[in-house]
């Protein structure tokens, strides 16, 4: 009578099955963050949009009502308050910065600043020009006649409309930031 051998993993064989679901995890996870990413900057995208269609409807009524001049009443404003409704990331209207945020993606508007903020999720794929590197600011500022030339909007000029506009240039990234990135542009 013959006796069956059993034969299990070899230990050489054990470690490369491990090699390879540790490099799928690897890239599986990789992936998975950029997504993430990319799912954040869509619904980011969506709120301006949401924000900018809004403010659309409220010229069109000034226009129609021929009372462009009451526009003024807007600037400055808190832009989530033109939506029926705000999105569940946006955590209110405070003076300055709120002392508790949730952790991820928020939104506030800041009394102080005058500047509806976006607050990422994904610090390390967001870069501002201002002085928050992974901080949005954003303003209802008027579309104007620079009647007097001066480069400002003020008396003598003729206002033409809204817009919700970035206070400072921004851009996402594709892939995640060096660390070293930041304190480098700080000190430029």
């Amino acid at each position: 009578m013959r006796v069956r051998q059993q034969h299990g993993f070899t230990l050489l064989e054990l470690v490369v099955v491990i090699i390879i679901i540790s490099t799928l995890l690897y890239f599986a996870i990789d992936r998975l963050l950029k997504l993430e990413v990319t799912a954040e900057r869509a619904a980011m995208t969506q709120v301006i949009g949401n924000i900018n269609s809004a403010l659309a409807m409220v010229i069109s009524k000034y226009i129609v009502e021929n009372d462009i001049p009451g526009l003024n009443k807007y600037i400055d404003s808190n832009p989530m308050d033109l939506l029926a409704q705000t999105p569940p990331s946006y955590i209110g209207s405070y003076h300055g910065k709120p002392q508790h945020m949730v952790k991820g993606v928020n939104w506030y508007y800041d009394r102080v600043s005058h500047a509806l903020v976006y607050v990422t999720g994904s610090p390390e794929y967001l870069r501002s020009d201002g002085p928050e590197k992974s901080v949005i600011n954003l303003k209802i500022i008027p579309v104007y006649d620079d009647n007097n030339h001066n480069g400002r909007f003020d008396t003598g000029d003729t206002l033409v409309g809204l817009k919700l506009a970035a206070t400072a240039p921004y851009h996402w990234y594709n892939q995640p930031l060096d660390p070293a990135d930041f304190t480098a542009s700080a000190t430029r």
